[in-house]
């Protein structure tokens, strides 16, 4: 995203912003609602897109479900409306994971989809893999080994092929983890191995701490059912230094909650209570109802495993308290998606209406008025582009211009309005000439312009004779014409393989000189030579019957 139009204020809010995000959450929020106060004054939607997004990031960061959940819903709005489509991406990626971590799968994956048809449709690969990444862990949560592995092996190829990847080992390093256990499940221990070894000696020391964290509840999990119980110690140890109030919640959780279990399996109920404590923490202040609820799960699988009835007792009923509490949350979740998609349906209908306008403008803006041509303006283009086609090519290229003959006459004597509808009746002829390698356009007054791309010599000038015997055959007095007495044209045309270091000029003036040529030696013909100008075809005479 450039923020160069804008003044030297924003843009140092910007630089605040990115230099304070994932470091310090009170700068960052504070930047973000200086943007968000201008942008609201200014109207502009790509500042308020930029202010919500990273505001969201920063809740996402400090485990506040419902302040991300309204900040990234505000930030994909204005975010599409100003075709920041790499961060509209990241927005649903987030909401994904913020849906999936409220137990609502079918929405997550909706929006996971739907960020992947923004990499797809945009080309953004950085995005596409962190979605597919998400993705295949989402398959990989509902046990479908395969699908996931699918996933993760596509997310390793494309982020191998691209060293350069932002967080290249962290991707790498979650990549690992994940194929570690899908290989984990299939008993596939050589291969599981191959991954953590892998994690050890390429990414463990660009590593962050949650990404380390991640890492080693694999290796506890894997160590314990090979029945490598030392090593498993070890990993435990390192994990409980790791647990702290400074995890990302909704990163983090599955795999906290997965080791949970294995602990309470191993007896290992002191390191269990200690990151039971951080996670009900972590998981209220979030206000995540679902999170809440696994973590109360766990605690009466502890009670049920030591016949603590009363405990067990009270946590049931907790537990009923937040699955209600999880039913509101549901509803809210699912009103905010509607919400979601009335204003991106309201923003992309306002997008087609100034397309469709813009269109129009265009159109207008490329077309004679008069005869609904194409007019000089789009001429020039078509030429260069058609010129540059055949060129590389190395196929025919013809340009043909013509005019009518004693026009001025015409209009001397029947009137400027006469005039027009004869130039509009030539058109009409042109245009019913009109093909994907066949282009006409008013060239200005009387004067009209053909291209013909790829055909041969005959081909051309069959089109051309076709054409002045239709205008012939129209039967338009023309009393003053000492050629006949109807309307009748006189067409030059250059025909040619355009030889290095011609220009589509050179066609254009060739044929010009055709016109003058057949002109001076009879009105209502055709001159069809080359570049080289050295002779010219012609016609053949035409008489009225």
């Amino acid at each position: 995203m450039e923020f160069k139009e804008y003044s030297k204020a924003v843009m140092a809010w910007v630089d605040g912003v990115m230099q304070n995000r994932g470091a310090d959450a009170e700068k960052t929020l504070k930047y973000c609602a200086d943007i968000e106060q201008y942008a609201k004054q200014t109207g502009d939607p790509k500042l308020l897109g930029f202010a919500y997004y990273y505001a969201g990031e920063t809740y996402y960061v400090l485990n506040e479900g419902e302040q991300l959940l309204k900040t990234i819903t505000r930030a994909i709005t204005y975010l599409d409306q100003a075709e920041q489509w790499d961060m509209v991406a990241r927005a649903y990626n987030i909401l994904a994971i913020a849906f999936l971590n409220r137990g609502n799968t079918p929405i997550a994956l909706d929006y996971y989809l739907t960020g992947l048809g923004y990499c797809k449709k945009y080309k953004l690969a950085n995005e596409e893999n962190v979605i597919n990444l998400n993705l295949g862990t989402l398959y990989l949560g509902n046990e479908q080994w395969n699908e996931a592995q699918r996933y993760f092996e596509k997310v390793s190829s494309d982020i191998k092929a691209y060293p350069e990847t932002p967080n290249y080992y962290g991707l790498m390093s979650c990549v690992a983890v994940c194929l570690g256990r899908c290989f984990m499940q299939r008993e596939q221990n050589e291969r599981v191995q191959a991954q953590m070894d892998y994690l050890d000696q390429v990414c463990w020391e660009h590593m962050q701490k949650i990404e380390r964290l991640s890492a080693l509840i694999f290796k506890a999990e894997y160590y314990h059912r090979v029945g490598r119980i030392t090593l498993r110690e070890e990993c435990i140890e390192q994990i409980r230094g790791l647990v702290d109030m400074d995890m990302a919640v909704m990163d983090i959780f599955d795999d906290v909650y997965g080791l949970c279990r294995l602990l309470l399996e191993i007896d290992k109920e002191d390191v269990f209570w200690d990151i039971v404590a951080v996670l009900e923490k972590l998981t209220k202040n979030a206000n995540i109802a679902n999170l809440q609820r696994k973590i109360v799960s766990l605690k009466i699988l502890c009670y049920r495993r030591k016949q603590d009835e009363a405990a067990y007792l009270e946590e049931a009923g907790r537990f009923y308290e937040l699955t209600e509490a999880l039913d509101r949350e549901n509803h809210y979740m699912i009103a905010n998606m509607l919400s979601v998609r009335r204003s991106l349906e309201h923003a992309n209908e306002k997008r087609r209406e100034m397309e469709k306008a813009n269109e129009r403008l265009l159109e207008k803006s490329e077309t004679d008025p008069l005869t609904r041509l194409a007019n000089r303006f789009r001429l020039n283009d078509y030429l260069e582009r058609a010129f540059e086609r055949t060129r590389d090519d190395h196929r025919a290229f013809a340009v043909e211009i013509l005019d009518i003959d004693y026009f001025k006459e015409y209009n001397d004597n029947y009137g400027h309005q006469a005039g027009d509808a004869c130039i509009v009746a030539i058109a009409d002829e042109l245009r019913k000439m009109q093909s994907h390698d066949t282009f006409c356009a008013r060239y200005g007054g009387d004067e009209f312009i053909i291209i013909y791309e790829y055909k041969t010599e005959d081909e051309v000038f069959s089109m051309a004779d076709s054409l002045r015997e239709r205008i012939l055959d129209r039967r338009i007095e023309h009393v003053c014409s000492k050629a006949l007495p109807v309307v009748t044209i006189s067409q030059g045309i250059c025909f040619d393989v355009a030889p290095e270091g011609s220009r589509s000029w050179d066609f254009l003036h060739a044929a010009d000189m055709m016109l003058y040529e057949v002109k001076k030696r009879s009105r209502n013909n055709i001159s069809l030579g080359h570049l080289d100008a050295k002779e010219a075809r012609y016609g053949e005479e035409r008489k009225l019957l």
